[in-house]
């Protein structure tokens, strides 16, 4: 497909342009916001998943209307919707969760305190006074803790994680990824991460929590390691923050890859990681690591690895308005780790996040035509002599 763009076109790849999932709304964005030589990453065509379950038409993954995939799911559930969400301002999953709710189905619903009690939009007090939606909310530990997660369950046999929260710049503007999952191995620790994460939150009526220590909420559920392998090395199937020390496992499993390391990350605080990304770079694999541009900017963090050797690269989503907002990594492209958590410590030990290791070689694919798409269009990164910052923007939390 070829569309223009002033002088010039904009060429369409045929696998984006066949990809019923692919919002080519965005580029109408695009052109109207005046971006030239606009560069869409390639787009593979996912697969229905929702094999041995009661839900059709789900694609295992997707990079583009997150929005409609998230309300496909809830849509089609019959008894339960749990959800875990950082922030809500955009009104088509809110709209969905209404309708499940006149079928009959229970609603769940955590979020971030801060969204609820420092500055809810319009969409999270219309469901705070909905009767039939149950919400609590829930803080990490310290200032700098959050509910990071961005999670759905229905009828506790299928959910979408990632980086996407329901919010029109995630739809519209960021880069952002879900992926669906249906392996009993994946839904069970996700259903009990979400009772552990229920038992912890606070009910409306309960009010706003106080500050919180570092280990407060004990430490989650965990994944036995026993059925995804890097290199004859177990993985966990997932990791849940607070209290998995999940930025020294993650690191553990970096040090077992043998060929490539390919990494894109919001922000990046985390010594551990950056200290894995350098051995993976003397270790002779073939490293790429992309941020977001701005975040980029003041990460001490980027600056080192970049001194290491390590290919840096930075970009901003998909409009100049939006960010790289895509947290995961491709290991010997053959495992995928993904989720919410951004590579920070803060990510680690204080808030609720969640990672998950994929080896389904077409989901690893797909994400790493993504990435290549992705990079692709990033900019070198240019170290400033003034970075000195933690990877944490100035709100305090990572989004």
């Amino acid at each position: 497909m070829l569309i223009p763009l002033g002088g010039s076109v904009l060429a369409i790849p045929a696998a984006a342009e066949g990809n019923k999932y692919q919002d080519l709304s965005s580029v109408s964005r695009i052109l109207s916001a005046g971006v030239e030589n606009a560069v869409l990453p390639s787009v593979s065509e996912p697969e229905e998943t929702a094999r041995g379950t009661s839900f059709s038409g789900i694609p295992s993954y997707s990079f583009r209307s997150l929005n409609g995939l998230n309300g496909k799911i809830i849509s089609q559930a019959r008894s339960s919707v749990d959800i875990v969400m950082y922030s809500i301002n955009l009104k088509d999953n809110v709209e969905a969760i209404q309708s499940a709710a006149d079928r009959g189905v229970k609603i769940r619903l955590i979020i971030d305190e801060a969204h609820v009690y420092k500055n809810p939009s319009s969409l999270v007090k219309k469901l705070m006074q909905d009767s039939r939606v149950e919400m609590r909310t829930l803080r990490g530990t310290r200032s700098y803790g959050v509910n990071h997660n961005k999670i759905v369950i229905a009828d506790r046999q299928i959910l979408t994680a990632g980086s996407y929260n329901w919010t029109y710049g995630a739809t519209y503007n960021n880069e952002e990824n879900s992926i669906v999952l249906t392996k009993p191995l994946y839904v069970n620790g996700y259903n009990e991460y979400f009772e552990w994460m229920w038992g912890k939150a606070r009910t409306l009526a309960q009010g706003q929590s106080p500050e919180l220590q570092n280990g407060y909420y004990g430490v989650p559920p965990k994944d036995d390691g026993t059925s995804v392998s890097l290199n004859g090395a177990r993985v966990p199937a997932y990791l849940f923050s607070p209290g998995s020390d999940s930025e020294k496992r993650l690191a553990e499993v970096i040090d077992g890859a043998g060929k490539s390391l390919d990494v894109v990350t919001f922000t990046f605080s985390s010594k551990p990681l950056a200290e894995a990304v350098c051995r993976a770079e003397k270790r002779g694999l073939k490293v790429r690591f992309m941020m977001d541009a701005n975040m980029a900017a003041s990460s001490s963090l980027a600056k080192y690895i970049k001194s290491c050797g390590v290919n840096v690269k930075v970009r901003r989503g998909q409009t100049e308005k939006g960010a790289m907002h895509d947290k995961f990594a491709i290991l010997d492209g053959a495992v995928l780790e993904t989720g919410s958590f951004n590579w920070t410590t803060n990510a680690s030990s204080n808030s609720f996040e969640n990672i998950v290791f994929v080896d389904d070689r077409t989901v690893v694919k797909a994400y790493q035509d993504q990435y290549d798409g992705l990079i692709g269009a990033a900019s070198d990164y240019a170290p400033s002599s003034s970075d000195q910052s933690s990877g944490v923007n100035n709100s305090g939390y990572e989004e």
